[in-house]
């Protein structure tokens, strides 16, 4: 029985892919961050030795560790993925670096929110800074808008003024129920508007898909 299934995800020397098609005595894989000058993916036909299983998250995916949430900026040869706290600074104030082995992350989706939380408000993308106990409401910090002096506004928000989402960038990758998706636009509602990677509809073009943020709450499924 093949080691692998079709759409896997998998830590090659070349880099992050999926497992396109399997053969008798190899692989055929597809890379997730690497593309050819016509837009396609590089095609690799790799031995079971040459490849590693690794968890749903793919760089610029905000995971959970044990050390608080963090973005994850690359997954290295070795699968050791490297990634970035989100919520917190060295005393130097500057950002510490993780080298984590892949069961230490977690892509989830709780509950509730945490100091760290990427969040989606009507001002746009940000994260959660602080939580007010006592006012009962939010401090956010956007991501995409700076003021004159180079920071990001400051909100203070009410917790049903925000939508919980994963952490995705426009452009980044990631693994769903229907396969690997290529994320186009995040909506003020949380809705993730993706197409589809590695099929398409009977017209030759990738399906849209429209996303809840816990669709991308993996946990149950096994990389």
């Amino acid at each position: 029985m093949p080691a692998f299934k079709i759409y896997d995800l998998v830590n090659t020397v070349y880099g992050t892919g999926y497992v396109a098609a399997i053969r008798e005595t190899d692989y055929v894989v597809l890379l997730t961050h690497w593309k050819l000058a016509q837009g396609q993916s590089p095609t690799l036909y790799l031995e079971e030795k040459a490849m590693s299983l690794i968890p749903g998250a793919l760089p610029g995916t905000v995971v959970k560790t044990t050390y608080g949430p963090a973005q994850l900026t690359k997954v290295r040869a070795d699968n050791v993925h490297i990634a970035r706290p989100i919520n917190w600074k060295l005393a130097n104030n500057t950002t510490a670096t993780l080298y984590l082995q892949p069961e230490a992350i977690e892509l989830t989706h709780t509950k509730g929110f945490n100091e760290g939380d990427e969040v989606m408000t009507v001002y746009g993308q940000g994260y959660i800074q602080a939580k007010r106990e006592q006012q009962g409401d939010l401090v956010v910090l956007l991501r995409n808008w700076a003021l004159a002096q180079g920071q990001s506004p400051t909100c203070y928000l009410q917790p049903a003024a925000c939508v919980k989402i994963p952490g995705f960038r426009i452009g980044a990758e990631a693994k769903t129920v229907w396969g690997l998706v290529r994320i186009l636009s995040i909506r003020r509602d949380g809705t993730h508007v993706c197409e589809a990677v590695h099929w398409n509809l009977a017209d030759g073009k990738p399906p849209k898909l429209y996303l809840a943020p816990e669709a991308f709450a993996l946990l149950s499924i096994k990389p």
